[in-house]
């Protein structure tokens, strides 16, 4: 039973959480797409190489330097939160936020020095050493996002990006254009997303925590405890998706390169819907001492429900959204489909997985990523050099079932029961609906219709109750409009869906 402040969440407030979670990263993908293809026109390959490096340096650096605080805190904001301990809610903040802006402030000084001393290195000049230690000292943000998020205040997060994403454009279009800045613009639109959203995450997040610090030595080993859990394999993560894309780079070209990391992003955006709502539920689950095991399958269903049929489409139909790209994109229609079929394995995994770290098993976690990312790299190296970028998704998907079986064996240490009949619901109709287009050739647009009723098989297989469909309704704020085509339709509609 959910306790305190989580009390009046449950799957209605983690799905509305996580819808604000989810567009906020649509939004911040797109316009960083648009961003970047403005500055390639307005500065030049050139620039835009030095703004790309700078960029990278500084997002390698803050991934070393974080060693996953900004996610272990989650488990004991949500344990605080959930037992409406304010006292320890502080002494986890700030025991986590100056721990962590002591390393980026002593990081990101000490590359200002460098840089100020004109020092050089590796092609990296004075110049542009300030300019990355400006973006390391920007990104400061994530110990009071993570509180925000653990409070399930997530509409504060898109409040955040939109403003930013204005900073970004503002500032940087007017450097480039009007002054002629070239890639001191370019870089500096960024710098301005990052400090403006931080400070508003920052400003949101002390009205909360107040700005007496209380440090305590205990917290911080615990969050470091729990961050190394998740900050050892997403290294590992990082480094094999740069490993992914660079290796297909070196050894098949640049097109092949763009087709993975086209498919790769492709698959991420889809099966972000499931996995935002997994990462929410993170501190609820941490927070509550009933119930978890029963929520997260409840969680995993839910993703599964609403991912698959659209998985499932793209595998048959992977050419639709890359022609959008363009014609040649098409090529990378067999790199999608084996992405898309990682989707399955991976929302059971990630769900397992934040069961385990919410129960505190750090091991059991580090041992499901650690077992998946180093697989992805091996495969990487091996099956890369003979199909390119195909391999490179291969190794990919295979690195998710790997996950998938680790996170079973986990499963069944902790005691969590999958209700495979279940799944089997979830997955079976969108299959057959899927085989059945793809056998006799229908048009795009039939199958895309096809495939959309089974959300309504779901609800007469039972696979979604109407409790459920309720709660998600609510959680997309289209209550009201439900209420007036239910008032007029409500005896079609429960016959049509089978819901009583």
């Amino acid at each position: 039973m959910l306790m305190s402040r989580y009390a009046k969440y449950g799957i209605r407030g983690i799905v509305s959480s996580s819808l604000w979670i989810y567009i906020s990263s649509l939004l911040d993908n797109f316009q960083g797409f648009i961003y970047w293809m403005l500055m390639s026109t307005l500065v030049g390959p050139t620039s835009l190489g030095i703004a790309s490096a700078i960029t990278s340096i500084a997002s390698l650096t803050m991934g070393l330097l974080n060693l996953g605080i900004d996610t272990g805190v989650r488990r004991f904001f949500g344990i605080s939160l959930s037992h409406d301990n304010k006292d320890m809610l502080i002494r986890y903040f700030w025991s986590s936020y100056v721990f962590m802006g002591s390393l980026y402030i002593a990081t990101g000084l000490s590359m200002m020095f460098l840089g100020l001393r004109g020092f050089e290195v590796g092609g990296i000049s004075g110049i542009m050493l300030i300019f990355t230690s400006l973006t390391i000292l920007g990104g400061l943000g994530g110990i009071p996002s993570a509180l925000i998020t653990s409070m399930l205040k997530t509409e504060v997060i898109f409040f955040s990006v939109v403003l930013s994403i204005i900073a970004r454009f503002l500032i940087g279009l007017t450097l480039t254009i009007v002054f002629n800045l070239g890639w001191v613009g370019a870089v500096a639109g960024n710098i301005a997303q990052l400090y403006v959203r931080m400070l508003i995450i920052l400003t949101y997040s002390l009205r909360e925590v107040g700005r007496e610090l209380k440090v305590s030595l205990e917290a911080l080993k615990d969050v470091l405890l729990a961050g190394i859990a998740s900050w050892l394999p997403g290294v590992i993560a990082s480094i094999g998706s740069s490993l992914g894309i660079l290796s297909t780079y070196v050894i098949s070209g640049a097109s092949e390169t763009g087709y993975y990391y086209i498919t790769f992003t492709m698959c991420n955006v889809v099966i972000a819907v499931a996995n935002s709502m997994i990462s929410i539920s993170f501190p609820v689950l941490s927070g509550i001492s009933d119930g978890r095991k029963r929520l997260t399958f409840q969680l995993i269903k839910l993703g599964l429900a609403i991912v698959t049929p659209v998985a499932i489409y793209l595998m048959i139909y992977s050419w639709l959204p890359l022609s959008f790209f363009g014609r040649g994109y098409v090529e990378a229609s067999n790199l999608l489909t084996v992405m898309m079929i990682s989707t399955f394995p991976s929302i059971i995994a990630s769900g397992i997985s934040t069961l385990v770290y919410a129960y505190g098993n750090y091991g059991l976690v580090l041992f499901i990523g650690l077992a998946s990312n180093l697989a992805r790299v091996i495969l990487y190296c091996i099956l890369v050099p003979i199909y390119g970028g195909l391999g490179s998704s291969i190794s990919y998907t295979i690195g998710s079932f790997i996950a998938f079986i680790t996170s079973l064996y986990v499963a069944s240490k902790i005691g969590l029961r999958l209700d495979w009949g279940l799944i089997a619901k979830v997955i079976i109709p969108p299959a057959i609906l899927g085989c059945i287009c793809m056998v006799t050739n229908l048009h795009w647009l039939i199958s895309l219709l096809a495939m959309s009723s089974t959300y309504v098989m779901y609800l007469r297989l039972k696979v979604v109750s109407k409790s459920e469909l309720r709660e998600l309704v609510k959680a997309v704020n289209l209550e009201a409009l439900v209420k007036r085509i239910y008032g007029k339709y409500g005896d079609l509609i429960d016959r049509v869906l089978g819901i009583s």
